[in-house]
């Protein structure tokens, strides 16, 4: 009985110190040496966008910095550290950077299942997440 309630108490303190998502979005256009970005692919389990092509990043947590949230955003969905990021642009409550990928592997997160570095640069009917792609490879 009394680890019932010492686990149902560790369970409670977890989710009570969990940081709390915000609606602002920080996502990377990360580009390898041939010019191509990564993309994610969002599992089926997924609640939003399921079976979709993504970039690394997501919510940031209320009171986080907006480059410190898409460090830990990324790091949580590639298993990858970023280098230096210039921002690209903003659509609504998304901010949208660019950074080198040099090296590293990759490791996915439960959040996707796999991944591609893909050209956009002459693709002609590109998605919302391609055109910010084509649109920070413009500067390269």
């Amino acid at each position: 009985m009394m680890r019932k309630v010492i686990q149902s108490w560790n369970l409670f303190m977890e989710q009570e110190n969990k940081p709390v998502d915000s609606r602002q979005v920080a996502k990377v256009v990360l580009i390898n040496a041939e010019g191509k970005v990564l993309f994610l692919k969002r599992t089926n389990y997924v609640e939003k966008y399921a079976g979709e092509w993504d970039l690394p990043g997501g919510h940031l947590h209320i009171g986080e910095p907006l480059e410190k949230g898409l460090r830990r955003e990324t790091r949580e969905e590639t298993g990858l550290s970023i280098g230096p990021v210039q921002k690209v642009k903003e659509l609504g409550n998304i901010v949208f950077f660019k950074a080198k990928y040099v090296d590293g592997n990759i490791k996915l997160s439960k959040e996707h299942s796999s991944f591609a570095f893909r050209d956009v640069k002459d693709l002609k009917n590109p998605s919302k997440f391609e055109k910010v792609a084509k649109e920070a490879l413009k500067s390269e």
